[in-house]
């Protein structure tokens, strides 16, 4: 759907009675709403690359620095099922002149290879929407609840008032603006089917009373009984 129903939609969850949220500020939100949906959900292309010879390939033309990742490569084309390289025989490999391809096993070069990789979603007016039908209301839910935390924040902030039955109407507010944030973000997690929990980091234990590259004691931390 083009970028205005997006617009419609967030507004319509939001509901900005005070008139507090700018236009700019929705379509930022929406921006960064489909920015969190392309790390959460990324759009998969396909292109095909020929072989210059030896272990390297280009990347693909549709490449997005600092996003794009590799997902599989087939080779040779054609075979069905499909013939894919083990994950382990590829990856990115930072030369001198940028970024390339490396594989373990040489291509010939004029053999075609066909990479499947990660790129950002689109939602524009021209119409471009890539996003899953499915998908879309989540994505709203998250623009919406960006923009009340900006409410929250501003009636938490807001002590222009002297009279206290104003300021204790403010922090209702801002609560409330607050809660309904927390329900729309639960709401996109729920609809991804994502665990929020999944990048809090885990407890890990470590051994410091390990031996030095040459196998003696560490200064602080022998490896004898203290």
């Amino acid at each position: 759907m083009p970028l205005a129903d997006y617009q419609t939609l967030t507004d319509k969850l939001v509901r900005d009675d005070t008139g507090k949220i700018a236009v700019a500020d929705r379509d930022e939100a929406i921006a960064r709403a489909v920015a969190r949906y392309s790390k959460d959900r990324p759009q998969i292309k396909a292109e095909d690359a020929a072989a210059p010879g030896g272990n390297f390939l280009n990347l693909p033309a549709g490449w997005q620095a600092d996003f794009s990742a590799l997902r599989s490569i087939e080779y040779p084309i054609g075979d069905v099922p499909a013939t894919l390289l083990a994950q382990e025989s590829f990856g990115i490999y930072l030369a001198p002149t940028g970024e390339k391809i490396m594989l373990r096993d040489a291509i010939t070069a004029g053999q075609n290879a066909r990479i499947n990789y990660t790129i950002r979603h689109i939602v524009s007016s021209a119409p471009a929407d890539t996003i899953r039908a499915d998908d879309r209301e989540a994505v709203c839910a998250w623009s919406a609840a960006l923009l009340l935390d900006q409410l929250a924040a501003l009636f938490s902030g807001d002590s222009d008032s002297t009279i206290q039955a104003d300021n204790v109407d403010h922090n209702s507010k801002s609560r409330e603006y607050a809660a309904r944030a927390k329900s729309l973000r639960a709401r996109y997690f729920d609809e991804m089917g994502i665990d929020p929990k999944r990048n809090l980091a885990a407890g890990v234990v470590v051994d410091l009373d390990l031996a030095d590259s040459q196998g003696r004691d560490r200064l602080l931390h022998p490896g004898r009984f203290r």
